[in-house]
């Protein structure tokens, strides 16, 4: 088996931001979508685990990613994992997410089991506002005030940086709070330097 290196693999996406590789019960590639297929590179881009990653932490975040979306059943009691952000040499980032396909859409997606969805994200902040606002459910509004938090703003400054009342920004922390499980800022911070997003 030939690997690609992720800056190559990021390469192949050319000025393309996103696309969607079907994959079959055993995790391999049926098809692509319009936009990965007019590209012809992406030929060589038949299997997902041809990608080499130098962190092997992430390569079986990815394998989990993929096989989990794979087993996941009607039922699904069982939460998927996360995407997996990767970085390139370059500062590229690129999130990968695995989409279970429904048994009954599967036959008009060639047999796909699973969708795996590549993108680039340009600012990994917005990407980070997402994550929490699926994560913890919190509000944009309070999405905007936990990041300026986690990046060691106060919150007097992170009030003048979101234009809002300190008396608001006071007012989303309670709830941030309330919603992250946390009772301090200092525990906040904490629990998001560990997050997996």
């Amino acid at each position: 088996m030939s690997f690609i290196s992720l800056s190559q693999w990021i390469t192949l996406l050319g000025d393309k931001s996103h696309c969607i590789i079907f994959l079959n019960e055993n995790g391999d590639a049926v098809s692509f979508d319009e936009a990965c297929a007019e590209e012809p590179l992406w030929q060589v881009m038949l299997n997902w685990r041809n990608i080499h990653l130098c962190d092997p932490h992430q390569k079986a975040k990815l394998s989990r990613l993929v096989q989990a979306s794979l087993d996941f059943g009607e039922q699904g009691s069982t939460p998927l994992p996360p995407p997996v952000k990767l970085e390139t040499e370059t500062g590229r980032v690129l999130y990968i997410d695995a989409v279970p396909v429904p048994i009954q859409l599967r036959e008009q997606l060639n047999g796909a089991h699973a969708l795996l969805y590549i993108r680039e994200v340009a600012h990994a902040s917005d990407f980070f506002k997402e994550f929490l606002q699926q994560e913890y459910h919190l509000t944009p509004a309070e999405a905007s005030v936990t990041i300026r938090l986690a990046a060691g703003a106060s919150l007097r400054a992170a009030s003048k940086q979101l234009n809002i009342s300190i008396w608001t920004a006071r007012s989303h922390l309670r709830s941030i709070f309330q919603k992250t499980n946390t009772h301090r800022q200092a525990e906040l911070v904490a629990l998001l330097a560990h997050a997996d997003y």
